[in-house]
């Protein structure tokens, strides 16, 4: 074991001093309250000795072994850094921390480098002893920042649409496990405008059809969409805010920040007829979706709606400690109002309602502009920089006016199951950049899809414990040895080092102007066929960044590991996913061939490369229907248990498909390229959608050579919205085993029916 892993990230003097000197003005806010131990004062538990919310996450992740763990709350002196001590003897460990999320990250780390145990989103590995063995010494460590954040704005859209409560607990139980405290809940806000809009005199109806399905309500709140998918049932509306209501006061008891959206100035289109007095801006168009208009914060109504919908707020949910205000995201006009006095007239609607809350602000794009900073109190905001890795931004510091920041990791966009990130600028940049942002206050996990790519999920939270980067070679190594719970397995170690160097390998030009084209691949199985496409998402990276036979390789070692590593849960989901980005490879390779089978007009080549490209779909398909978290019918499962009413089931299965295909109407969909951003490699979604789509579009070429005349032209659009009404039903319960159809898969591909390089 890495003696410098095994120490835990050890605190030091100068590190402290370092750290408290260079964030200690951000640590204060207004009104008083300070940050202590990692939390708002406002926003933690009413007694700091009642842990027994952290005690049950012990238990449910760890049934077997939480009995020999202890943990003990005892709150910072003399520090604002949250710090944590592992001790004890086998059989009998001991916690201390100075917060909850000290607390269970200090538990984690001693799982991991102690009894070689994973908590994952996507597998749990527990301790393979009986009992659990002690410490060679006391382990000591400390975060390296007060914020670690999480959840991007979309993720609700492309992740948690309709998760029930037992769902939520268990992903605030591996947050909390992996040091998370700052969590956005987006869920419930509807209910927020639906009676802020009634108490300014709109009809039910009205300000239900206004309002969007939980699948795209998140687009609502930033001001691109509107009015998609309803009317909103009422029903669904109320059992929505309900539900917040559980999943943020599970944060508080975990002693978790609750970040909640805030008002900017979104109201309806007909919104400047009801009150002609208001000065009220169009807002143009989103990838072809109409936006909602913009109330001027200027002007006097703004400071009435914004009273209201805080009070309603406030109602349902509580005081927050942070409230994210995203005006103008991805487009939108401030028309005549200058942005200076917008985002004055923003943050005093926030101090009138919420004393001491924090502005949390985008860096995307080019906001947040700087002409609105330049106008705000940058000691009541922080900025999530969503492109610490791609933007070029010489100097945040300069750039966000001395604004603090977090720096946001985003390996995932739609929530696709691509496999890869950059394992070098989370891993070893991102530990050490205390040293030179010294207006860096924290880390944000921001993909747009959570529970996928669990390796770079544990570096990247990680890295906010720690102050230097570390060895990825030896740090992956750890990674596969408590992955399956079983140091020493060879092949689970090959196999991931293969991947440390190819999925994984991506590194940070700096030069690029558009972060999302730096996401992991998608699967050109997913893509609305052509046979010139180079990704199914419009914005997709368009050329695999790394050597696909190391992947292949991977799978390979993956299928020697051990038995004791293939009985556990994180294996199947490694496996599977593995093959899964080997299989999808194969399609980068094939497709150029098949445009020059077509172009040569050689049918039988044609025939031949296409025949293998459904094949490999089809055992795709199966080898995906083996483990839950790839079946569409997981999915779909969900929004079924929000109501018995047929009629409001239909519009949430509607809602649930839509979005993994077509995504919005015609226009918005074909025109403004949204179909397939959220294209997924799931059991169903790939035999009864993609598969189909591919199996068309073959024909029409075959037909083509057959007759002399050019291809047909597909209404693709036509084919996603039968599928999303077709009604059929998916199990989530997985069929078959993912080692025997991954050998398969693997045998299949080195028996001749690999995808030559071209």
């Amino acid at each position: 074991m890495n003696d410098q892993l095994h120490k835990g990230p050890v605190r030091g003097a100068s590190h402290k001093k370092r750290l408290m000197q260079g964030r200690a003005k951000w640590l204060r806010v207004a009104g008083g309250a300070m940050i202590a131990g990692g939390l708002l004062a406002s926003g933690g538990r009413a007694r700091a000795d009642d842990i027994q919310a952290a005690r049950n996450v012990v238990a449910r992740l760890l049934p077997a072994h939480a009995g020999q763990v202890t943990l003990t709350l005892r709150p910072a002196s003399g520090t604002t850094a949250e710090h944590y001590r592992i001790s004890g003897h086998k059989g009998d460990i001991h916690v201390t921390a100075s917060s909850d999320s000290a607390l269970l990250f200090g538990l984690n780390w001693y799982l991991k480098y102690v009894a070689h145990a994973g908590i994952s989103p996507n597998g749990i590995t527990p301790p393979a002893m009986a009992q659990l063995p002690a410490p060679g010494h006391p382990i000591e460590g400390e975060a390296t920042f007060p914020y670690r954040y999480a959840l991007n704005e979309n993720t609700d859209g492309y992740t948690s649409p309709y998760w029930n409560w037992e769902r939520w607990q268990h992903e605030l139980d591996i947050y909390a496990m992996n040091g998370l405290n700052t969590l956005l809940i987006e869920r419930g806000t509807d209910a927020v405008l639906y009676r802020t809009f009634m108490r300014l005199g709109y009809k039910d109806e009205q300000v239900r059809s206004w309002l969007s399905m939980p699948a795209h309500i998140n687009w609502q709140l930033m001001a691109n969409m509107c009015c998609y998918g309803g009317p909103v049932p009422r029903e669904l509306i109320e059992k929505r805010a309900v539900s917040a209501q559980q999943i943020i006061g599970r944060m508080r008891e975990l002693g978790m920040r609750p970040v909640l959206p805030g008002f900017y100035g979104m109201v309806p289109d007909d919104f400047g007829k009801r009150f002609p007095q208001a000065h009220v801006i169009g807002q143009g168009e989103w990838n072809r979706f109409r936006r909602p208009a913009w109330l001027d914060p200027r002007d006097p109504m703004f400071a009435k709606v914004a009273a209201i919908y805080y009070d309603e707020q406030k109602k349902l949910f509580g005081d927050a400690p942070v409230y994210d205000i995203q005006p103008f995201q991805e487009g939108g006009t401030p028309g005549d109002v200058p942005l200076a006095d917008a985002g004055q007239g923003i943050q005093k609607a926030l101090d009138t309602a919420h004393p001491g809350a924090m502005w949390m602000l985008m860096a995307w794009y080019e906001e947040p502009d700087a002409r609105m900073l330049a106008g705000v109190d940058r000691k009541r905001l922080f900025i999530v920089d969503l492109e610490q890795n791609t933007r070029v931004r010489e100097n945040r510091d300069a750039d966000f006016q001395g604004a603090p920041f977090l720096y946001g990791g985003l390996w995932d966009f739609g929530g696709r199951t691509s496999l890869g990130g950059s394992s070098y600028d989370y891993g070893v940049r991102l530990p050490g950049l205390w040293r030179t942002q010294k207006n860096m206050i924290g880390t944000a996990v921001f993909p747009e899809g959570m529970d996928n790519n669990p390796y770079i999920f544990d570096l990247f939270t990680e890295a906010a414990w720690r102050r230097d980067g570390v060895d990825t070679t030896q740090w992956t190594r750890d990674y596969a040895d408590r992955r399956y719970g079983q140091p020493g397995d060879v092949h689970a170690r090959k196999a991931w080092d293969l991947l440390l160097h190819s999925a994984f390998s991506y590194r940070a030009t700096g030069i690029q102007d558009f972060g999302e084209a730096s996401a992991a691949p998608d699967s050109l199985f997913n893509a609305q066929p052509s046979l010139d496409t180079h990704s199914a998402a419009w914005n997709g990276m368009k050329v695999l960044p790394y050597d696909p036979h190391l992947v292949e390789a991977a799978m390979a070692e993956l299928l020697q590991a051990s038995d004791a590593t293939r009985a556990t849960e994180a294996y199947r989901y490694d496996l599977v996913d593995v093959t899964r980005q080997a299989v999808a490879n194969q399609a980068r390779a094939m497709l150029p061939q098949i445009g020059d089978a077509f172009a040569a007009r050689d049918r039988a080549k044609l025939h031949a490369l296409t025949t293998r490209w459904l094949e490999l779909m089809d055992r795709q398909d199966s080898l995906l229907a083996t483990n839950t978290f790839f079946r569409v019918g997981t999915w779909l499962s969900w929004p079924q248990a929000w109501s018995d009413d047929p009629a409001q089931r239909k519009l949430m299965d509607y809602d649930a498909r839509v979005i993994l295909t077509n995504w919005g109407g015609r226009t918005a969909s074909q025109v403004g390229h949204l179909r397939d951003y959220a294209n997924k490699d799931w059991a169903g979604l790939t035999k009864d959608y993609y598969r189909v789509r591919w199996q068309l579009f073959f024909d029409s070429l075959e037909t083509s050579l057959a007759t002399g005349r050019p291809p047909r032209e597909i209404d693709w659009y036509k084919v996603g919205e039968e599928w999303c009404h077709n009604g059929r039903v998916y199990s989530p319960t997985p069929e078959g085993d993912s080692y025997t159809v991954a050998r398969d898969i693997h045998d299949y591909l080195t028996q001749g029916n690999m995808a030559p390089s071209k």
